[in-house]
């Protein structure tokens, strides 16, 4: 059953285009569960809380029906994208591709610098963790994964790893509290970080890939658990 949005308005920010900005307004909320999967966004409510005209409101829902955020029906509107199992496995198989090839230029081709920033991140995901500080645990994991891709990859890489990064959120979003998957993915990020260090690309490509299908299984072993049994989610 469709649920409908709020009436809190919405903030728009920034210089872009009207509805660049509002596509991004949007987009936040959906990738942050405030608007979750299933809400209706009724042209002529959303108008209001946004105080814009609907067209540059449908261009906004065009945008996001390109990212896969939104769906737009015939006689139905807008409304949220459904998460899709299917879609996770087959966007982080994309993601391990690309984070495995990243991994293993890095080895190829150390960089000192990058290499001692991401050793950084890890330790501060660490402290996080550590304080129960699991929002900003996801936030520096993120971070790290688009840092590896950075350094590994060249400006191609990026640019393809940029057009998932946005659906890459909204999962990571979606698979909140598994309450072991911190921990594990940080010894999984050391032991990445170990091989490209040692300068093993094929070892560092396979931790990578290691990494991404892991997350994946733990969502999927936690999602098939009997509802009561189940946490909020989220993986990084």
């Amino acid at each position: 059953m469709a649920r409908q949005q709020s009436d809190t308005p919405f903030l728009l920010e920034g210089r872009q285009l009207l509805p660049e900005r509002i596509a991004a307004s949007l987009r936040e909320a959906i990738v942050s569960g405030e608007l979750p999967a299933g809400t209706r966004l009724v042209e002529l409510d959303v108008a209001k809380r946004f105080s814009v005209s609907r067209v540059p409101l449908r261009e906004a829902f065009r945008m996001l029906a390109g990212e896969g955020l939104v769906t737009i029906a015939p006689h139905r509107g807008a409304m949220v994208s459904e998460v899709s199992e299917v879609e996770l496995i087959e966007l982080f198989g994309v993601r391990a591709l690309l984070e495995g090839h990243a991994c293993a230029q890095l080895a190829a081709q150390p960089d000192a610098q990058a290499l001692d920033r991401l050793d950084l991140m890890v330790a501060d995901m660490k402290s996080a963790v550590r304080r129960r500080r699991f929002e900003l645990y996801y936030a520096l994991a993120a971070d790290f994964h688009d840092a590896l891709v950075q350094a590994g990859g060249g400006q191609v890489l990026w640019q393809m790893y940029e057009q998932i990064r946005r659906m890459l959120r909204r999962y990571q979003a979606a698979m909140a509290g598994l309450p072991e998957s911190p921990r594990r993915s940080i010894a999984e990020h050391e032991e990445i970080l170990g091989a490209i260090r040692r300068g093993d690309a094929v070892a560092a490509e396979d931790a990578a890939k290691a990494h991404v299908h892991a997350l994946v299984d733990r969502y999927r072993a936690a999602s098939h658990k009997p509802e009561s049994a189940r946490g909020t989610r989220k993986v990084a």
